[in-house]
């Protein structure tokens, strides 16, 4: 069961200040019907035009009209349109949100919509496809579908060439078009798997930046995980404050304590600030030394990388040239200018080393690309593992030289304090201070201790995501191709049981082995023809148009709207009963879509069955008459 359902609930033409047409359809089969030359293909066309096609071939009829309206149902949403009919093709469409009746008693509420899309404002094709659940598409060649295109396949018309498998359009036609429209509308293109790859994209990019987020907080935790952890870090602030009370202690004991009985204490003290300042002051050259190596490493390593990714990008050119141009042969030395003497094929004409065929050639650029390739893969490898590296090192320059400053500071007060027991309260107040300082420096830590959590839980599930994302894009890609081979046989199959009631009037329609269809060549062919009689080719193609549209209408996966206009039922010269046998065969077909449907054709020999019948759509046209009612205007 389709998902995209357009239907057509009424049409009217305006010309001389009133409707010239108008007319309701409805579900099902409608027949348009009336005599050759009164207007049939008119109203077709206008139809088509009102649904979004660019027309500039107007006839003289069709411009002595003012504009087209028509209610539609878009999957049960009901909306009118209205186009003003210009010489440019490219007039914007109206949109109402509501019937036709409501809408041309409505001054209020119509918006405008135009073709081609911009900043501002979405084109008329971006609304309909939004309302018909309908994803947006690109082309290979980055051109977006539009209403225009994907009607070449829904509207078959009388002007086209009968070979032609889709509406002939001589301004935007192209191979990558014509496959688009037909696999995008058949639901077998690449659709879905180039929107699970623009998610992968997504994901990673965001695993990517909950990741740099998460290996900030670790450098500011100087990579020690054990600290990141909101228990431990109440722990390390607990600890701290106790080591204040300790000290506050201490202070008050030195306090009441005599300067004689001290100066041993400092002079200890002394020897210890002295010691690990040394011991810290060699730590720091180390790291910085070792920070020093690992950025030239680093730097070579990067250089050596555009180095190879070069090579790799001459070789891919070399290779493209090669293929190309073939070998090359000089008859005049490069160097010397000399003439070369004539040698045999197999041998090189500078050097005469043996010629390696294509094989070996090809074999050598291959070899040279799998070695580039892991070359490039364990330059990546060790760049990566250098910046963590560098990380380390940045991360702990900065914590030793806040020790560092704190021990010299604390000697410096000892050095300049008037006696050793004023030396060592100074120096008291100094760990005291500093401790503050750890647990206001913690304390600063905690919002991101927290964040860490969340972070880790977001990336966790951004990391199931891209798992996921990645078996669907394996699962799609099988599904592709078996649908691709599904679909194309459920409609040749169609179109070939449709050709075998055709009643005889070409021999190879009665037992066809096999009917194909091609969007990139736009053409049709039976047992690999693709050339018969006239009225043949009428048949064959309306065949093939109308089972895509019968597999369509009852295919979940397909995107074709379960509309089709049909206007060639008897081109070219068909035989009233060939004609009339194919209409009850399309009637037949239709009676077994289990679906909503539309289809819209036009005919001047209409089946005696079928005249009068609720399939018919207004009065029958005889000759002399017109669809559009001109008759009480003076026309000049």
């Amino acid at each position: 069961m389709s998902s995209s359902k357009l239907f057509i609930n009424r049409f009217a033409v305006y010309a001389f200040g009133r409707y010239v047409y108008d007319q309701k359809f409805h579900l099902g089969v409608n027949i348009i019907r009336g005599e050759n030359g009164t207007g049939k293909s008119t109203i077709m066309d206008l139809l088509n035009y009102v649904l979004g096609a660019e027309t500039t071939d107007w006839t003289e009829e069709q411009l002595k009209c003012e504009y087209v309206i028509s209610e539609l149902s878009l999957n049960g949403y009901i909306v009118t349109l209205k186009r003003n009919i210009t010489t440019t093709g490219q007039e914007r469409v109206l949109l109402f949100d509501g019937d036709m009746d409501k809408a041309q008693s409505s001054e209020f509420g119509w918006e405008k919509f135009p073709m081609r899309r911009n900043k501002e404002v979405h084109s008329f094709s971006q609304h309909i496809f939004e309302l018909l659940n309908l994803p947006l598409h690109q082309t290979d060649d980055s051109k977006n579908l539009t209403m225009h295109q994907i009607l070449r396949l829904m509207y078959v018309d009388q002007l086209s060439a009968t070979n032609k498998l889709l509406k002939e359009d001589t301004k935007y036609d192209n191979v990558t078009t014509r496959r688009a429209i037909g696999e995008y509308l058949l639901g077998i293109d690449t659709l879905e798997a180039y929107n699970l790859r623009q998610e992968l994209i997504s994901a990673n990019r965001s695993f990517d930046k909950v990741n740099a987020e998460l290996n900030a907080i670790y450098r500011m935790f100087g990579h020690d995980e054990s600290l990141i952890n909101i228990n431990t870090l109440n722990e390390e602030i607990y600890k701290i404050k106790e080591k204040i009370k300790k000290i506050k202690q201490k202070r008050d004991e030195v306090k009441i304590t005599p300067v004689e009985d001290v100066s041993e204490s400092v002079a200890e003290r002394i020897e210890f600030l002295v010691n690990n300042i040394t011991l810290l002051s060699d730590e720091l050259e180390k790291i910085k030394s070792d920070r020093d190596s690992v950025y030239v490493e680093l730097r070579e390593t990067s250089a050596f990388l555009k180095s190879l990714e070069y090579r790799k990008q001459s070789l891919s050119k070399s290779k493209i040239i090669n293929s190309s141009l073939g070998s090359i042969s000089f008859k005049y030395c490069p160097s010397c200018l000399e003439p070369i003497n004539e040698n045999h094929d197999s041998f090189c004409c500078l050097c005469k080393s043996p010629q390696k065929n294509i094989g070996d050639k090809d074999y050598a650029y291959s070899q040279i690309f799998n070695e580039l390739n892991f070359q490039i893969k364990e330059s990546h490898k060790i760049i990566e593992k250098f910046t963590q590296e560098m990380d380390v090192f940045d991360s702990r320059i900065p914590l030793i030289n806040q020790r560092l400053s704190s021990l010299k500071e604390e000697l410096n007060i000892i050095n300049i304090s008037n006696d050793d027991k004023d030396a060592i309260l100074q120096q008291l107040s100094t760990n005291i201070g500093f401790c503050y300082s750890e647990v206001l420096s913690l304390e600063g830590k905690r919002e991101q201790v927290s964040k860490v959590e969340l972070l880790k839980l977001e990336k966790r599930k951004i990391q199931e995501c891209i798992i996921s994302i990645q078996e669907q894009l394996e699962e799609v890609s099988v599904k592709q191709e078996n649908r691709y081979i599904s679909v194309y046989d459920s409609i040749e199959l169609k179109a070939k049981e449709l050709l075998m009631l055709d009643g005889g009037y070409e021999i190879a329609f009665d037992k066809p082995e096999d009917v194909i269809f091609d969007f990139s060549k736009d053409k049709m062919f039976v047992n690999g023809r693709s050339k018969f009689s006239a009225s043949s080719m009428v048949v064959l193609k309306n065949s093939v148009r109308f089972s895509i549209f019968y597999h369509a209408s009852d295919d979940k996966y397909a995107r074709l709207p379960n509309l089709i206009l049909m206007d060639n039922i008897e081109d070219k010269g068909m035989q009233e009963e060939r004609s009339q046998n194919f209409q009850r065969n399309m009637v037949n077909v239709c009676e077994t879509i289990s679906d909503d449907y539309q289809l819209i054709y036009t005919t001047s020999m209409i089946a005696k069955e079928l005249e009068g019948t609720t399939m018919c759509v207004g009065p029958f046209y005889p000759k002399g008459t017109h669809t559009l009612d001109f008759s009480s205007n003076i026309i000049i």
